[in-house]
C-alpha cells in the first residue's frame, strides 16, 4: 500500500510541476500514526517558487491514498491563489 502511495506521489509531484512551471520545488512526507488502533495518514508538502514558500497538510484520513489526493488538492489551491 505505501509504495502505491509513494508512486501516487510522485505521479502527483510531476504534474504540478507540469501545472506550475515556477515551482521550483516540492517536499513531501506522508505522515502515519494511530489513533485507537487505527491507522491515519496525513501529507505534507513544502512548496517553493521565486520569492514564495508554502508549507501545506492536508487533513487526516484513513487511507494513505486519500490522503495523498487531499494533500495534493489543498496544494493545486494554494499555487491557484498564489498564480504560482
Amino acid at each position: 500500500m505505501k509504495s502505491d502511495a509513494h508512486a501516487r506521489i510522485e505521479h502527483e509531484m510531476a504534474e504540478l510541476r507540469g501545472a506550475y512551471p515556477r515551482l521550483a520545488t516540492c517536499h513531501s512526507a506522508l505522515r502515519t500514526w494511530y489513533e485507537g488502533g487505527a491507522p491515519r495518514h496525513s501529507l505534507w508538502l513544502d512548496l517553493r517558487w521565486p520569492d514564495h514558500q508554502s508549507i501545506v497538510s492536508g487533513p487526516a484520513s484513513d487511507s494513505a491514498e486519500q490522503a495523498v489526493q487531499a494533500g495534493f488538492d489543498k496544494a493545486r489551491e494554494v499555487l491557484a491563489a498564489a498564480r504560482a
